[in-house]
């Protein structure tokens, strides 16, 4: 029998840095494949609060591969007020790094993948920093053209679906601006709906689910009281989680600890979620088991959701493809990351298998969850690329 949030909880208390630049690559299905199931050590409860630095200092940002930076940046910025880097009317021209070869050449449906040209735009998310004033987690928008893409379009219960969750000060009034802009709203019946409860949230939720020029979803949520945060006092948005769908919630919890470190622990719920609210938010009437993480570094809260009922033969996008995504940790040293890549028996998407500088003090590499979801680890600092200057 599926428990309603509410008694989920209480069943469970008794047992128990943007960047400015394109970067290509292709999912590694092979290295997913490859990954060896791995215990996943859990917490007693949801986490909340800040989660300290570890070996992931802060999460950097959620990137998003987009049709046309104009329409995200008045979507996200205009309309739903998260920051933006820079100023709002400057040029973005369209460029190409070629200090990225190394990744770019694995892109995939690309016949030549350095005809690509890219443009970036950061949209900071308030409440997002540890401190008022901090670096915050941000939308890394990233358009691209000269090469094939294909919209992404998941089902919301497929495997490397991922949706992002924002806490609004006044849901009424930004989802009144976003019907006057004719936005596709997914929760049946178009207007918010009562929550009663979600792990790890104190307060009264009330929540939209709607899409986002490229068809990606977006959790637009009130909570009353307003929570604790580090956003300005005058900010329309106060929060952020993110959703990633997956196919098995214990093997994928067990890889991301092994990767981001043993300091980002998950909640499990105890027994399949599911109810007549979540329907009404979400038009699903589908069971699912919850993992909840705070994000080094931040109050961010992760999120997977394994549907009881989805599908086996989920899509997996392209890198380049809109409505994809991915998720950034900055780490304090890839070459430890890199480490545990390795030890997983896991590949980057380099071939080089190695952190890969994309200036002359900065290295990153993706490497791809269970789903073919991408995780970036970026470090700054550390080392200093001697080959740099030839680049």
């Amino acid at each position: 029998m599926s428990l309603s949030f509410d008694t989920a909880l209480k069943t469970m208390g008794r047992g128990i840095v943007g960047i400015n630049f394109l970067i290509l690559v292709a999912f590694s299905v092979a290295s997913a494949q490859a990954q060896a199931p791995a215990a996943c050590s859990t917490l007693d409860a949801p986490p909340t609060g800040i989660a300290p630095p570890g070996d992931a200092l802060r999460p950097g940002h959620l990137g998003r591969q987009v049709e046309n930076e104009e329409e995200i940046t008045h979507f996200y910025h205009d309309l739903i007020g998260l920051e933006l880097r820079g100023n709002r009317e400057q040029p973005r021209a369209f460029g190409q790094n070629r200090g990225l070869q190394e990744v770019a050449s694995l892109v995939q449906g690309a016949p030549d993948p350095y005809k690509q040209a890219s443009r970036v735009v950061l949209l900071p998310i308030p409440g997002t920093a540890t401190a008022a004033g901090g670096p915050e987690m941000t939308i890394e928008s990233i358009e691209i053209k000269g090469i094939p893409t294909r919209p992404f379009h998941p089902a919301l219960t497929d495997p490397g679906a991922s949706y992002l969750k924002l806490i609004v000060t006044d849901l009424d009034k930004t989802l009144a601006v976003l019907k006057q802009e004719r936005t596709p709203i997914i929760t049946p019946g178009e207007n918010p709906v009562d929550v009663p409860s979600w792990p790890g949230i104190t307060g009264k939720i009330r929540a939209v689910l709607v899409r986002d020029p490229d068809g990606y979803p977006v959790e637009l949520m009130q909570i009353t009281p307003a929570p604790e945060s580090t956003a300005a006092a005058d900010s329309k948005v106060l929060g952020a989680r993110v959703a990633i769908v997956v196919d098995n919630i214990e093997k994928t919890c067990g890889m991301y600890e092994r990767l981001v470190g043993p300091d980002f622990k998950f909640w499990i719920s105890p027994s399949f979620m599911g109810d007549a609210d979540y329907a009404n938010l979400t038009g699903l009437h589908n069971q699912f088991r919850l993992a909840e993480a705070m994000v080094p570094g931040s109050p961010v809260v992760m999120e997977l959701i394994e549907y009881k009922n989805h599908s086996k033969h989920f899509q997996r996008p392209h890198f380049q493809d809109p409505g994809s995504a991915h998720f950034l940790f900055m780490s304090k040293d890839d070459d430890v990351m890199i480490d545990r890549v390795k030890a997983a028996n896991l590949h980057t998407t380099s071939p080089s298998n190695a952190p890969v500088f994309i200036s002359p003090t900065t290295r990153m590499f993706f490497v791809t969850d269970p789903q073919g979801f991408w995780l970036e680890f970026m470090d700054n600092g550390v080392k200093k690329d001697p080959d740099w200057p030839q680049k």
